[in-house]
């Protein structure tokens, strides 16, 4: 029996106990009553009163506990008893021990795939599987919690070795993923922290799915998640935005740069000093700012551009904002107002986004790109190859300027599946009329390389290095 389970029925019997124990006393109170006064109709009608009462009691209680369950339908703990457990573990004095997360990484396909049915089921074999797993090493009556969707949190308060905790379940891991569930492939990961880490239980949940999926960086070791939020949220609105640009190089004649420039978006923060986008955006998309931090680095980004471009009219910037962003159409009016306070041309400016998951609602999407193609912005589809959306919009006829292809092309270019991929994604695109860039470039033989792939544009280090608009 899983722990959950053996804590729901404990749960249950006190339910009934609470049900049974107040009859009995009234069964008590009325006999001895009765055996001193003498029956009268007042007394009669006040029994039937608290028997209505009771009955009353009873059914609250019954309802109470069906809404008070500790579990789902995993069989672990549902999200709010875990979450209340490892309060408790943490607000004593003792801070031994690990919290870890455990997830399915691919839930989602195999709920699209499967049905919801399917997916309930692998969770709650899943669930007994790990108390088996756990079992076998000796370690039972382990709290472990369906937090959401495939995460699952555990309590580990006997383990004092994050390394051996580690390393168990990572060899749970590899048993899932190598064997399956009802023959189906699972992807499964977990992260461990000490429990020591913080005495709020959504700052260490925080960190775990921070940690589970590498969003990571060296301000978060130092902050807990939600001063990293806090932090990042004032500098935005304080607009504490540093931009550099990096320019392309026409690949025909890498000698002289084009007239378009890549611009690099950072933030700086009070005291701890300057993060990359990167390192923000999953901060950003977490508080639900997203549209107003795109629309604070166009306002922030214009002012300096405007001189530039003054002077250089057929000078051309990417400036790099969120899909979400680029398909609001509160955010397209927001564009249009700040080209008419700036005097900016709209054929100065490139949007460039990328995007994992396909946004499916292709003739939607075609319509806003062609609105912003219209106003004469040009649009780049960034990281295109990479396990995401790029090839699909392709296919669907969605028309972008400039296609900018995945590092993952760049690092592994000397193999022959990644430059042969490379090369067809370049002669698709030319025969769609996209233009193609390649960055990351550092090294001749890189270029070389690249021979065979013909890309339009190229960047990295060993043209220039970025600069900061002073520098124009």
């Amino acid at each position: 029996m899983l722990y959950s389970e053996f804590k729901e029925r404990q749960n249950r019997f006190v339910t009934a106990l609470k049900i049974g124990l107040p009859f009995l006393a009234l069964i008590i109170v009325y006999m001895g009553v009765f055996a001193i006064f003498e029956i009268q109709s007042n007394n009669f009608v006040l029994l039937l009163l608290f028997i209505f009462t009771y009955v009353y009691y009873i059914f609250y209680m019954i309802y109470k506990g069906f809404r008070e369950s500790l579990i789902d339908y995993t069989q672990a703990f549902n999200a709010h008893t875990i979450i209340e457990e490892i309060q408790k573990v943490i607000n004593k004095k003792n801070k031994e021990g690990f919290i870890a997360m455990l997830s399915v990484l691919n839930i989602s396909s195999i709920g699209e795939q499967y049905g919801v049915n399917v997916q309930n089921q692998i969770l709650k074999n899943l669930v007994e599987k790990l108390n088996a797993y756990l079992s076998s090493f000796g370690l039972k009556k382990i709290p472990v919690g369906h937090y959401q969707n495939g995460d699952f949190l555990l309590i580990f308060n006997d383990i004092n070795s994050k390394k051996h905790l580690d390393h168990l379940l990572t060899g749970f891991c590899k048993e899932i993923k190598a064997k399956g569930i009802f023959k189906i492939e699972i992807k499964l990961k977990s992260v461990t922290i000490e429990k020591s880490y913080d005495n709020n239980v959504r700052n260490i949940i925080s960190k775990l799915i921070n940690s589970l999926h590498n969003i990571e960086s060296d301000l978060q070791d130092i902050l807990k998640p939600d001063e990293f939020d806090h932090l990042v949220k004032n500098a935005i609105h304080s607009r504490n935005f540093i931009f550099n640009y990096q320019s392309l190089y026409a690949f025909e004649n890498t000698e002289k740069r084009t007239n378009i420039f890549n611009v690099n978006t950072k933030l700086l923060i009070d005291h701890y000093g300057v993060l990359t986008r990167s390192q923000i955006v999953y901060s950003v998309k977490k508080n639900g700012y997203e549209i107003k931090f795109d629309q604070f680095i166009l306002e922030m980004l214009f002012g300096e551009i405007k001189l530039i471009l003054s002077r250089y009219p057929d000078f051309r910037f990417i400036v790099k904002i969120s899909a979400v962003s680029f398909r609001n159409r509160g955010f397209l009016v927001f564009v249009k107002e700040l080209l008419k306070n700036t005097d900016i041309k709209a054929g100065s400016i490139y949007f460039a986004f990328e995007e994992k998951k396909t946004y499916d609602e292709f003739e939607r999407f075609k319509e806003i790109i062609n609105d912003y193609k219209g106003l004469g912005f040009g649009v780049v589809l960034e990281r295109f190859g990479a396990s995401n959306s790029g090839l699909e919009y392709l296919k669907h006829g969605l028309q972008f300027d400039i296609i900018s292809f995945d590092l993952e092309f760049i690092k592994n270019i000397y193999i022959k599946n990644y430059k042969l991929t490379l090369k067809t994604f370049s002669s698709l695109a030319k025969k769609l009329n996209i233009k193609t860039l390649v960055k990351f470039i550092d090294k001749e033989s890189i270029l070389d390389a690249l021979k065979e792939v013909e890309p339009d544009f190229v960047q990295g280090f060993l043209f220039d290095k970025p600069h900061e608009f002073k520098d124009f």
